[in-house]
């Protein structure tokens, strides 16, 4: 008798105090002394391979207003850059398209850094946390009016 009547009183304690609160909704289900053996599906390997993305392409136009030297699109922390994909100098206007993959043991929580360096000089790596997707990305000038954020290019 006296745990029925604990168990009362906590669930009448517990009604209390989510009648309290506006912003909350609780739903408590009457006591049984029957366990409540839950289950679950297991996950397929499937569902996983779908959810990480292997691959990312990017399109890449230089709007800076000069020519870019040089452009490299890496794995983040890598010593190596790879390809130079504005071998040849990259016209402002132009653009170019970057085709990434990585292996399905790497690409989760993969990322990489966008780097180029104008014909002036300028250098800039501060993106580095570019992901495995598909994206339009603009190249920006050095004049900080024209960023849209803290990185020097913009998506489209």
């Amino acid at each position: 008798m006296k745990k029925l009547l604990a168990l009362c009183l906590s669930a009448l304690v517990l009604v209390g105090c989510s009648s309290n609160d506006a912003t909350t909704t609780e739903t408590t289900a009457p006591a049984t002394t029957e366990a409540t053996v839950e289950t679950t599906a297991p996950a397929t390997e499937e569902a996983t391979t779908d959810a990480i993305a292997t691959t990312g392409k990017y399109v890449v136009t230089n709007t800076t207003g000069e020519t870019v030297t040089e452009l490299y699109i890496y794995q983040t922390g890598s010593e190596d850059k790879g390809t130079n994909y504005a071998e040849g100098g990259l016209a402002d206007g132009e653009q170019v398209t970057i085709d990434v993959e990585v292996s399905e043991d790497v690409a989760e929580g993969y990322a990489q850094t966008l780097e180029y360096v104008t014909e002036s000089g300028r250098t800039e790596n501060a993106f580095q946390t570019l992901h495995l997707e598909e994206a339009n990305l603009s190249l920006l000038a050095s004049d900080a009016d024209t960023y849209t954020s803290a990185t020097p290019f913009s998506f489209n």
